[in-house]
Order: C-alpha cells, then structure tokens, then sequence
C-alpha cells in the first residue's frame, strides 16, 4: 500500500508582492493588521461580515486595505471554516471560473486545504460550473496575495481559490450561491480599481466606482476594476439577497510615499453584511 500523494500550488509572488521569509511575512502581516485593528476599533461598529472585496497589489501599495478587509474576521476565527476566494486572471486567460486543481494551497506560512471535489460536485449542475486549471493559478497573484492574512486571522481554514475568466455576473453569481453555505462560510473578492490615471483623474473615477459598489448599479466596468468579473458576481449576489456592501477605506498608490502621482492604482475594501440566526447548523 503507498502513501497518498498530495499536490501543491506553490507560491509564485512571494518576495515580490509580500515578502518570502515566513517571519517576515507574518511579522509584516501582523503588523499591517494590528493598524487595522485599531482602525476598526476606532471605528466602534462590531462588524460580522459574510462577504469581502479587498484589493491586491503588493503589500507596500494596498497591503493596508487588505489587512482592514480581512481583520473584521478576527473574532470569529473559531467559528469560520472555509474562505471562498474569487479573483481576475492577470496572466492566463479562461472561460468561465476555475480551480487549480491542487489539494493544498501554499503560502511561506504554509498549506491551506483546498476542497476541490466539494466544489465540483456543488457546482455541477449549474449553466457554467467550476472546472480545474492549473495554468490560470500557476503564477496569478491575485487570490495569493490575501492567503497569508486568511491564515494570520483565521488560521488553517479550507480555501476556495477560484479564478474568473470570461464569465457573465449571473453565471458568477450562480457559483458563488452554490458555495454561500452558512456563517462558517466566507466570500471574499480580490480586485484593485482603476489603473494608471493621474492620482485626481482616479479618485474621480474610483469615487464614481465606489458608489457604484455601494449602490448596487453595476455592472462595474473593467477599466474600472481589474476584477470587474467576480466583483460583478457578488454585486449580483448581493441584489438578489438583498445585501449591501459597506465601504472601510479607499486610496490610490500615489497616496503611498514614494507612489507618485502620475500612473497610480485605485485601491478599497468594502464589506457586507448578512442578518443571522444563531441556530445550530449541520455544515
């Protein structure tokens, strides 16, 4: 009898986008979400959010946003078990949503279990279901740039590392209802806003997609966030749930020192909310 071999999608933007020594990387994490603790604090709203759209540059641009994104999970570290993760393809382009087809997602901090057979079977009788490509994640740095905060705040939790190619809202929607679950369930949204504008031409137009966000009056324009795919997605989910998204901090890569003024990156974290019953559930 042989031991099961288990595959790994390794990491591909460590020491680039966020660093690549597992100290530092949870030095740096940690230090970027205690800033955010204390933000959310001063904040006082107890925040308990079922969804998350956060931004994902490297750490030094958008790490903030991200950290504040990902820190109103903290106190319930015990009871979430399964982030689901969607983000863009940068590098290798796809029609429809994907997984990479690894059991375990790496980061230097470590695996997080990916349940991909429990993804496939939720999703399989859906109009455009999950498929496996390993391609589109072998060097995204979308979805990895988050999983070292998902395991600073939540520890070893399942992950859903989803990427979104050439999908329409509903059939990303579609997805994200099959995997929705209960509150041990969190959606997550990996997308920057708009690219390589003067930083005043961007706060307008990041200003116009914010609103748009909060307001539900997408679709959001790709040129306005390079995640406009799974964003859409959850903008749809949140119409027919009846959901509203809150905005916790926006700014754009000028507004770091040593950013610039001229070709910067829009940036914000939002979060949304879900009326719960403290009732037992079975998943």
């Amino acid at each position: 009898m042989t031991d099961q071999v288990h595959t790994v999608r390794p990491p591909a933007v460590a020491g680039f986008f966020y660093p690549a020594d597992p100290t530092e990387v949870a030095e740096e994490a940690d230090r970027l979400l205690a800033r955010a603790s204390a933000q959310l604090v001063a904040s006082e709203h107890n925040w308990t959010p079922k969804a998350l759209v956060v931004p994902h540059a490297g750490w030094e641009w958008s790490g903030d946003l991200a950290a504040l994104g990902w820190q109103t999970l903290a106190p319930r570290r015990r009871t979430i078990t399964r982030v689901v993760l969607l983000g863009p393809t940068h590098r290798v382009g796809i029609r429809g949503i994907a997984l990479p087809g690894s059991d375990f997602f790496r980061t230097p901090l470590g695996d997080l279990p990916i349940p991909t057979h429990e993804v496939l079977a939720a999703t399989s009788d859906l109009p455009r279901p999950v498929t496996v490509d390993s391609l589109t994640h072998a060097e995204e740095h979308a979805i990895e740039v988050q999983v070292p905060f998902i395991q600073r705040v939540l520890g070893t939790v399942n992950l859903v590392p989803l990427n979104v190619g050439m999908a329409t809202p509903t059939e990303v929607a579609d997805v994200i209802e099959a995997l929705w679950g209960e509150r041990s369930t969190v959606v997550a949204v990996s997308s920057d806003l708009s690219h390589y504008h003067d930083a005043a031409t961007a706060r307008a137009l990041d200003a116009a997609t914010i609103e748009q966000v909060l307001t539900l009056s997408g679709p959001v324009a790709h040129d306005r966030a390079c995640g406009a795919s799974p964003l859409n997605g959850l903008l749809e989910v949140c119409r027919r749930r009846g959901l509203s998204p809150h905005l916790l901090g926006a700014h754009n890569s000028g507004d770091v020192p040593g950013g610039g003024g001229d070709h910067v990156v829009g940036y914000a974290a939002f979060a949304i909310e879900e009326e719960h019953h403290d009732t037992p559930s079975s998943t």
